[in-house]
Parts: structure tokens; C-alpha cells; sequence
């Protein structure tokens, strides 16, 4: 039986979906608004039957809807929560760097704030908890802030401040690989897993993304993203403009 589940939050807290239909009508209504017809279309599922999982999820603040405005009789069914974390299968690997994370906050050389955090991604992961989704939304309140800070408005100098960010911060080493099209490589220096690799890679996609939409007024999108290395700790992303 599967027993994977998300966790949204809404307006009124967190919730747990489990049924796999609605985990599919959320996934699809994160990219676009979709009408009932639409919905089921996609899940292959009969209307009355999405009817019943769409009052309970709006029930539960994790969907909304407005009227249709070609047809009155009709609505459009939009995100009013956002995907916070994912359930995941729990690992060994993951409860073992968690272990050796949480031994280095005690050296005296350690930057402690930095080194927590990491074991605090890596233990929830490990533990089976993937919260990349959450440190994306984390990467997007902070360069939200940082954006206002920023005085450059060309797209060179903005990623030049991004990088001093990190610099001063300890967050990584940020390298540009391109610019045409922008490739941002952001080393670490502490060993992770290949899933807490993508979720602190999904913190900084979102903040890149945050700060050069802010200043620039324009919509950008990640087109690729990978991580590598030996220890999991080179993050590389590819951001476009949306035309």
C-alpha cells in the first residue's frame, strides 16, 4: 500500500494529503487553473467523482475557485496553499552524515549557524522528509529582502552581489559557468546526501530567481538543474528568461 504523502501549507496550517488524486489535482493545478473538465481529462478520473475530492481539499483551504467566465455554470480551480515538504523512503546514508553534521557543530572552527541548518536538512531527509519544496519558498522570502538591497540592475552585476552574499555569509562559492545562457554553479563544503543536494540546490534557485525578477521586472524560469560531485556538493542551474 502506498503510504507517501505532502504537506501543503494553507491559511489555516498545515495539511496532510495522502489520496493520490488529490496529491495529482494539486501537482497539475500548481502549473495552470484548470476546469473540472480539464481535471479530468488529465486524471482520467469521471467528474463526479473529482467533484467529491475537490469540495473536500477546498473544504480544507488547499483549493479555490472562481466562476468560469465563458460559462457562469462552470469553475476554475486554482492553488490557494503551497507544497511544502514530500514524503520519502528513509536511508541509512542520510541519518549517518546527520550524525557526523551534528559532530562538526562542536568545533571550534565551525561556522555553527551554517552547519546546523545542513544537519537539520539532512536529518529530516534522512528521517524520510524531503523539504525541498519549503527551502525553495525560504530562498524566495530572502531574496524578496535582498532584492531591496541591491542597487545593480544589470544582470552581470546582480549575480556579482549574489555571489558576494554567499561569500560573506558562508552560504557556497557561486561560479558563473555562462552567461548566455545564465548557468550558476554553487559549490558547498560540507557533505550531503544527492536529496539534500537538490533541496539547499532549490533554496538558492529560488533566490536567484526572486532577486532577478524583483529588479529586473521580468519572469525567469530554471530550465535545468543538476547536482554532482563526490560528497553531492556542486549545485548547477540553468535560469531563462520567460518571453
Amino acid at each position: 500500500m502506498d503510504e507517501s504523502f505532502d504537506i501543503y501549507t494553507t491559511a489555516r496550517g498545515l495539511v496532510q494529503v495522502i489520496n493520490p488524486v488529490r496529491r495529482q489535482i494539486l501537482s497539475q493545478l500548481s502549473s495552470s487553473d484548470l476546469s473540472l473538465t480539464e481535471i479530468s481529462v488529465i486524471t482520467g478520473k469521471a467528474q463526479s467523482t473529482l467533484s467529491v475530492h475537490l469540495d473536500k481539499m477546498f473544504n480544507e483551504g488547499l483549493v479555490t475557485f472562481r466562476d468560469d467566465p465563458a460559462d457562469s455554470r462552470k469553475k476554475i480551480f486554482s492553488m490557494a496553499s503551497r507544497l511544502m515538504a514530500r514524503s520519502r523512503d528513509a536511508n541509512e546514508e542520510g541519518i549517518e552524515i546527520y550524525r557526523k553534521t551534528l559532530a562538526m557543530v562542536t568545533e571550534r572552527d565551525c561556522n555553527f549557524f551554517k552547519t546546523l541548518m545542513r544537519a537539520i536538512i539532512v536529518g529530516a531527509e534522512g528521517s524520510g522528509l524531503c523539504i525541498g519544496a519549503m527551502m525553495r519558498h525560504t530562498g524566495k522570502s530572502i531574496g524578496m529582502a535582498l532584492s531591496k538591497k541591491i542597487s545593480s540592475t544589470k544582470t552581470e552585476d546582480i549575480i556579482g552581489e549574489l555571489q558576494e552574499f554567499y561569500e560573506i555569509h558562508d552560504i557556497g562559492e557561486v561560479c558563473v559557468y555562462t552567461f548566455m545562457p545564465l548557468t550558476i554553479i554553487v559549490r558547498d563544503n560540507i557533505e550531503v546526501t544527492q536529496c539534500t543536494a537538490e533541496s539547499l540546490s532549490m533554496f538558492s534557485q529560488g533566490l536567484f530567481i526572486t532577486v532577478l525578477e524583483e529588479i529586473t521586472k521580468k519572469k525567469y524560469k530554471i530550465a535545468s538543474s543538476e547536482c554532482f560531485g563526490a560528497g553531492n556538493n556542486y549545485s548547477k542551474f540553468i535560469i531563462e528568461q520567460i518571453i
